[in-house]
C-alpha cells in the first residue's frame, strides 16, 4: 500500500474515532473533586462540550490535560499513529 494512502486512511480513522468520542464515551479520564490534595479515578468519559463537568470537580482527559481541545488533538494523534502502525505492519507482508 502507498504511502499517501496509509495517510489518508489514517486520517480518516483518526477523525472518525474522534466524532464517535464525541457520542460514546470512549477516552479514558481522571475525575477527582476539586479539594487541595485530590484522589483521582479513573473513568471512561466523552469529549462532548456540553458536558463538562462542574466546579466541584477536576476532569483530566488521558491523564494528561483538562482542556478538552487538547484531548480533541490527543485523540487524533494517538489514533493517527496506532493506524499507521497497524496499516504498515499489516499492509507490508502483502506487498513482498
Amino acid at each position: 500500500m502507498q504511502l499517501i494512502k496509509k495517510i489518508t486512511y489514517s486520517a480518516l480513522i483518526s477523525f472518525g474515532v474522534l466524532v464517535v468520542s464525541i457520542f460514546l464515551r470512549v477516552t479514558p479520564c481522571r475525575i477527582a473533586p476539586a479539594v487541595p490534595n485530590p484522589v483521582y479515578r479513573w473513568t471512561i468519559c466523552t469529549l462532548n462540550p456540553d458536558q463538562v463537568g462542574g466546579l466541584n470537580s477536576i476532569k483530566e482527559y488521558f491523564g494528561y490535560t483538562s482542556s478538552i481541545s487538547e484531548a480533541y488533538f490527543v485523540t487524533l494523534l494517538i489514533t493517527f499513529v496506532i493506524s499507521m502502525l497497524i496499516l504498515h505492519f499489516s499492509t507490508r507482508r502483502k506487498n513482498k
